[in-house]
């Protein structure tokens, strides 16, 4: 082969790989970055209000939060969640969500029964509150608000203590770990 028809001919690959090239280049552009999923930290230490919401039938005549005092939680009402905020419960920096937090409850002041709840959510940038919402299913949601946590349920109440006039039916046994004493 001529000498410049060699020159010609690498020119030609060099120039075609420079367009491969481009193309590929072109293609890895257009596919969405994949988006690693970081777990939510707290960068300060904050001291969080304790507010439980009660969706159950019967009053919660006192519940704690990893042994932080919540108070008593009367039953849920179509505008209330039944609670007052008790003070207070603490994240310090570092701490990793998803947190499990230990929910310890009484109905009446003999039998307690334990539960677990997962703090899930990331951290909203002036955190104050932190919900615990007692479910009709016996399960357990807890939340870190800015405000008091909004109620998830509205639902209908006989009075402060009973959902219904009667008939009313609480889960704890059935889902949480429940002894007569503390």
């Amino acid at each position: 082969m001529k000498p410049c028809a060699r020159w010609v001919l690498s020119g030609a690959l060099l120039l075609m790989s420079a367009c491969s090239q481009s193309k590929s280049d072109a293609k890895s552009e257009k596919q969405p970055a994949k988006v690693v999923e970081e777990k939510p930290i707290i960068t300060q230490r904050v001291s969080l209000e304790i507010n439980g919401l009660n969706y159950t039938d019967l009053y919660i005549d006192g519940f704690l939060v990893n042994g932080q005092g919540g108070g008593n939680i009367f039953v849920s009402t179509p505008t209330s969640g039944g609670g007052k905020s008790a003070c207070c419960v603490s994240f310090w920096p570092g701490a990793e969500l998803p947190a499990t937090l230990k929910i310890k409850w009484t109905r009446d002041n003999n039998r307690w029964c334990e539960a677990e709840a997962v703090l899930k959510q990331f951290v909203p940038p002036n955190p104050q509150h932190l919900g615990v919402h007692f479910y009709p299913d016996g399960h357990i949601e807890a939340e870190i608000t800015e405000e008091f946590p909004p109620l998830r349920l509205k639902l209908e109440t006989f009075n402060n203590g009973q959902r219904k006039e009667s008939g009313n039916v609480v889960m704890d046994e059935q889902t949480a770990r429940c002894k007569d004493g503390f």
